[in-house]
């Protein structure tokens, strides 16, 4: 995973999960896989108040810049084969990919171990087809926070959402995050998800957009302290959300801050730094 404007990338991949969840359309059997990303990225340890007053609930913790998206006709055949032998497609024959530079702003006054913030990523076509997803950032303010830790917080974010409403869910925990540092998330979309069932023309089912659009927003929150997980669901967010026109590319739509244009024709459209 690469990221922008800082020296230190994410360094590890350090677990995901795939949630099988089964549907049935006109009799038919359809396995969709949710991956569950956490990309862990390291920064240099910082210094950790111990007579902190209570954390200001109403305030984000990590700012959101979409800085590239691509919706478009994906690879022809792209075909994988699973554990099991079974031939799965990719679920959409029109993709999405997101990437976002995180950035955690000054913030003083924080009382709790880590904490993981929880948006809604929407990508939507004017014809009314649209993608569902969930994407969580995060760090810890203890130095001494460990992936066990860790791996409980991320628990924590299911009581944000129905998880039977959403395309997928991934997300990145950057360790001891110093102030100003920002980092571009894992992939956002549905790019990258198979399925069993014949593959769709999703985001053009309903024919091809004239706009693309990508709309987000803070969902919640989720801390922990002393071992203890609170969940902080956030209404007032959704009155707040921030939305982003794709521009029309060739046969898809297209927002691109981080690739020069007369290089991304070399490169795939929705992986376009790897």
């Amino acid at each position: 995973m690469d990221k922008k404007n800082n020296s230190h990338g994410p360094r590890k991949l350090a677990s995901y999960q795939k949630k099988s969840v089964n549907r049935t359309l006109t009799g038919i059997s359809l396995i969709a896989v949710i991956i569950v990303i956490v990309v862990i990225c390291q920064s240099s340890i910082g210094s950790i108040s111990a007579s902190a007053p209570n954390f200001l609930e109403a305030e984000q913790q990590f700012n959101l810049d979409a800085t590239y998206a691509y919706v478009g006709k994906g690879t022809p055949n792209a075909t994988v084969t699973d554990s099991q032998g079974i031939l799965l497609s990719p679920i959409s024959q029109y993709p999405s990919a997101v990437y976002f530079n995180v950035t955690r702003p000054t913030f003083e006054n924080v009382v709790c171990d880590a904490i993981l913030e929880v948006f809604n990523v929407n990508i939507a076509s004017d014809n009314g087809p649209a993608e569902n997803f969930v994407f969580f950032t995060g760090t810890n303010y203890n130095p001494s926070f460990s992936d066990a830790e860790l791996n409980t917080l991320t628990e924590g974010i299911y009581d944000l959402f129905d998880v039977d409403t959403i395309d997928g869910v991934s997300g990145m925990f950057c360790s001891n995050w110093t102030d100003d540092e920002s980092f571009l998330s894992a992939k956002v979309g549905s790019y990258g998800t198979y399925t069993n069932y014949k593959n769709g023309l999703g985001l053009w089912s309903e024919g091809k957009p004239d706009t693309i659009s990508v709309t987000f927003h803070r969902i919640g929150y989720v801390t922990m302290t002393d071992g203890t997980v609170s969940v902080h669901p956030d209404a007032i967010s959704a009155n707040n959300k921030t939305q982003v026109q794709l521009q029309e590319y060739d046969d898809g739509f297209l927002k691109n801050e981080i690739v020069p244009m007369d290089e991304l024709s070399q490169k795939n459209r929705f992986q376009p730094l790897n």
